[in-house]
């Protein structure tokens, strides 16, 4: 037997480098935090350099393991 779990996914990019990166939409849109790029070390604000927010479908088996994710829709 499948399941599927739900995950609300923001995608923000680094605007001194381009860097891009994913993370729980609360944290990037609701929290609006500041965040250290990994790659140029410049910091900056997430909510206001977000591109796009999704649904992940993630399709869980018997045993609680990811098998699978798919976009459900864009936010």
């Amino acid at each position: 037997m499948s399941d599927k779990a739900w995950l609300d996914v923001a995608i923000t990019r680094c605007p001194n480098c381009g860097h891009q990166y994913a993370d729980a939409s609360w944290y990037i849109i609701e929290m609006s935090s500041d965040i250290e790029c990994g790659n140029c070390h410049a910091d900056f604000n997430t909510r206001k350099c977000f591109s796009d927010r999704v649904m992940l479908g993630l399709k869980i088996d018997g045993n609680g393991k990811v098998e699978g994710a798919e976009v459900a829709e864009h936010i």
